[in-house]
C-alpha cells in the first residue's frame, strides 16, 4: 500500500527527447539499402587494382553508408573486410585500420551493444594524435554518446568540451549544456578555448549558486562572458536558481488515524525533522483519514497555501481532483499507473529502485551472468522482471537465470538444480551405474558460470536460502557472491545473523552505521522503542520529500547536481527523481557500509 508499483524507467529513454533536455540517443531509425546497391558497391571493389586499395574503399563505404543510418549495409561490408583481414591481417595500413575499428564501434553501439563499442574504442582514445583531422571529431562523438548512453555524465561532459576545444562545431548552440548539466562535478572538468571555458564555468557558476558558495556567480560570469552563446541559458538558470526567499506554505495529507496512523505519524516526524531551524517554509497538517477530497480546492484557496504534499495512500491519490491542485505544485508521496492529473513531483520508496541498481551494479563489476532467485508471487515476479530488464539493457549480451519457489521446502531443490549440483549428481550416478563393481570417487560440481547472485525477498527467505548456496558451491570453486535489497535488513538488535555472513545489500543510508544521521536514528529508536526499520524509513521517506519540495527546481535545471537524503542519493533523471542507495555488507551479526563498486 506504501510503496509505488509503476514500472522502473529505463535511465536512457528508448526515443530521442526534447532537445533542450538532454541528448538524443545513438540508435537511429534504419535507412535500407536495396541489394542491387550492395551488389553494385562489391563490383566497384572488384574494379580495384590490389587488396589494400579494396579493403580502404570498403571502409570509406562503411562510413559512410554509416552516417546515413544505412547500419545493415555498412555491417556487410564490416563482415567482409573481417574476412579479408583474417587471410590478410597488414592489408590495411595502420590508419586505414583505426579508421576500420571506429567503424566497427559504431555499428556496436548502434545495436545497443555500448559496453563492447566503448571497449573497441578505447585503444584510439588513448592517443587522438594518431587519428586523421577528419576521425578524430568522429571518435570523440562517439566516446561522448558512449560515456552517455553508460550512464557516465562526467566522462561524456569532458568529451563535449573536448570537442569545444578540437574546434569541432556542435549540432546545436546549446549542445554542450545538454551534457555539463548532468556533469555531477564540473569543479573537476578542464576547458582551454574560450567557448568552452564559458560553458565550463556556466556550470561551476550554477551550482556554486546551489551551495551557496556565490551567490552573485551568475551575475559575475554574465560580466565576463558578455558574447557567448551560452547567454540565454544563463538567463534561464537566474530564474531558476535564483529563488526569491518567500515564505512557502504546504497542506500535508498524511493518515493519522486508522489502519495506517502509525506510518502516517512515521513521514511526518520526518517532516518536522527536516524542518528543524528553517523559519520560511511552514506546514498545515491535515489528516487524510476519512477526508473529504472535494472540499480540497476550497482549503487551498482559504489557506493559501503554495504546495500540496501527499497522500500517502493509492486510493487517496485517486480522489485528488485536477481542478483542485491547478494552481499550486503538488508533491504525491505515492505513485499510481495513471493519474487523473500528473503531480508536479512524485517520490515514493519503490522496490524496483533496489532492484535497479543492483543490476546496474553487476554491470559495473562485469558481471555476465546472474542467477535471481524468488517466491512464485507477484512481488517475486516483479523483482525478476525489473533485475532483468535493468541488467540485459546495461549488459546485452548477459544472461539471467531464473529460479522460483513455493514453499521453503523448494528452496534446497532449487538451489542445486540452478547451481548445476543435480545435474552433476545425475551424471556421477550414471557413472557408477556404468562402472558396475568398480568403486567410483566422485564429488558433484556447481556450476562456474554464474557470477553473481540476487534474492529479493524477505530477510526470512535470505536466512534460508544463503547457507543452501553456500553448501552447493564446489570447495574448490570461488564463492559466488549473494545479493539482497533492504528487505533483508530489519531491526532485531539482540539476533546473530550469521546466517547471512557476506551478503550484500542495498539500504537506506542514515540505517548503516557511520553515517551522520545515525547518532539522531539510534536516540529517534530509543524514544519509540516500538518501531521497526519499516517506520525508521518512512521517516527517511518524509525527511526526503521537504528536501525535494525545496530544491525540485535547483535539481531539475542540473541534473547532475545531487541532493544527500537519508533514504539516498537524489537528482533529476529524465521526468522524474532518481535516488541511489547505500550499500551494506554482513560480517557475521555486524553490518559494514561498503562501497559496492571497488569491494573485493
Amino acid at each position: 500500500m506504501l510503496t509505488a508499483c509503476a514500472t522502473q524507467q529505463s535511465k536512457r529513454p528508448s526515443t530521442p527527447v526534447t532537445p533542450t533536455e538532454s541528448p538524443s540517443e545513438i540508435g537511429q531509425t534504419e535507412v535500407q539499402s536495396s541489394a542491387r546497391n550492395i551488389a553494385q558497391l562489391l563490383d566497384e571493389v572488384q574494379q580495384l587494382p590490389s587488396r589494400e586499395l579494396q579493403l580502404a574503399f570498403m571502409v570509406q563505404e562503411s562510413l559512410r553508408l554509416q552516417a546515413n543510418n544505412e547500419w545493415q549495409s555498412s555491417a556487410a561490408l564490416l563482415s567482409q573486410i573481417e574476412r579479408e583481414l583474417k587471410d590478410h591481417p597488414t592489408a590495411l595500413d595502420a590508419a586505414q585500420q583505426r579508421r576500420f575499428t571506429i567503424a566497427q564501434a559504431q555499428w556496436l553501439a548502434s545495436q545497443g551493444q555500448f559496453m563492447a563499442a566503448q571497449r573497441k574504442l578505447r585503444p584510439l582514445l588513448d592517443d587522438l594524435t594518431r587519428l586523421s583531422d577528419s576521425d578524430r571529431p568522429l571518435a570523440m562523438r562517439l566516446a561522448r554518446d558512449l560515456a552517455w548512453q553508460l550512464g557516465d555524465e562526467q566522462q561524456a561532459a569532458s568529451y563535449a568540451l573536448a570537442l569545444l576545444d578540437a574546434d569541432v562545431a556542435p549540432d546545436d548552440s546549446n549542445e554542450p549544456w545538454l551534457y555539463l548539466r548532468h556533469a555531477p562535478e564540473p569543479s573537476a572538468l578542464t576547458a582551454n578555448s574560450r567557448l568552452a571555458q564559458g560553458w565550463l564555468r556556466l556550470a561551476q557558476a550554477a551550482h556554486a549558486i546551489v551551495d551557496g558558495s556565490e551567490s552573485a556567480a551568475l551575475q559575475n560570469w554574465e560580466l565576463r562572458y558578455a558574447n557567448h552563446p551560452a547567454l540565454a541559458v544563463a538567463a534561464q538558470l537566474k530564474q531558476t536558481l535564483v529563488a526569491t526567499k518567500r515564505t512557502q506554505r504546504a497542506l500535508v495529507l498524511l493518515p493519522l488515524s486508522g489502519q495506517y496512523a502509525e506510518q502516517g505519524q512515521a513521514v511526518l516526524d520526518g517532516m518536522v525533522m527536516a524542518l528543524e531551524g528553517q523559519q520560511n517554509f511552514e506546514i498545515i497538517i491535515q489528516d487524510s483519514q476519512g477526508y473529504d477530497f472535494s472540499q480540497l480546492g476550497e482549503v487551498i484557496q482559504q489557506q493559501q497555501v503554495t504546495s500540496v504534499i501527499g497522500p500517502l495512500l493509492k486510493e487517496n491519490l485517486a480522489q485528488i481532483e485536477p481542478e483542485a491542485v491547478s494552481n499550486v505544485d503538488w508533491i504525491a508521496l505515492n505513485s499510481l499507473e495513471r493519474f487523473t492529473t500528473p503531480p508536479t513531483l512524485w517520490y515514493a520508496l519503490e522496490p524496483e529502485t533496489e532492484y535497479s541498481q543492483i543490476a546496474r551494479t553487476f554491470a559495473k563489476r562485469g558481471y555476465q551472468r546472474a542467477l535471481v532467485l524468488a517466491a512464485e508471487s507477484q512481488r517475486g515476479q516483479q523483482a525478476i522482471t525489473a533485475f532483468q530488464e535493468a541488467f540485459l539493457d546495461a549488459v546485452p549480451d548477459g544472461a539471467v537465470d531464473t529460479g522460483v519457489y513455493r514453499t521453503p521446502d523448494d528452496m534446497k531443490a532449487i538451489v542445486q538444480e540452478k547451481l548445476g549440483v543435480t545435474d552433476s549428481e545425475e551424471r556421477i550416478w550414471q557413472v557408477k551405474i556404468t562402472a558396475g563393481k568398480i568403486l567410483v570417487d566422485a564429488e558433484a560440481r556447481s556450476r562456474a558460470d554464474i557470477d553473481a547472485i540476487f534474492l529479493p525477498g524477505g530477510i526470512e527467505q535470505t536466512r534460508l536460502l544463503k547457507p543452501f548456496i553456500d553448501v552447493n558451491i564446489s570447495p574448490f570453486m570461488d564463492t559466488i557472491p549473494v545479493y539482497a535489497t533492504s528487505a533483508s535488513h530489519i531491526r532485531r538488535d539482540a539476533l546473530s545473523e550469521n546466517d547471512l555472513d557476506n551478503v550484500r545489500f542495498t539500504e537506506l543510508p542514515w540505517l548503516l552505521p557511520k553515517h551522520p544521521a545515525y547518532e539522531r536514528l539510534q536516540a529517534l529508536l530509543q524514544q519509540r522503542r516500538h518501531w521497526s526499520y519499516d517506520l525508521a524509513r518512512l521517516a527517511a521517506f518524509g525527511h526526503d520529500v521537504m528536501l525535494l519540495t525545496q530544491h525540485r527546481q535547483q535539481l531539475k535545471s542540473l541534473p547532475g547536481l545531487s541532493l544527500d537524503g537519508l533514504t539516498g542519493k537524489l537528482h533529476w533523471s529524465g521526468t522524474k527523481v532518481q535516488r541511489e542507495l547505500a550499500w551494506a555488507q554482513y560480517d557475521g551479526h555486524q553490518v559494514q557500509p561498503v562501497d559496492e563498486v571497488t569491494a573485493d
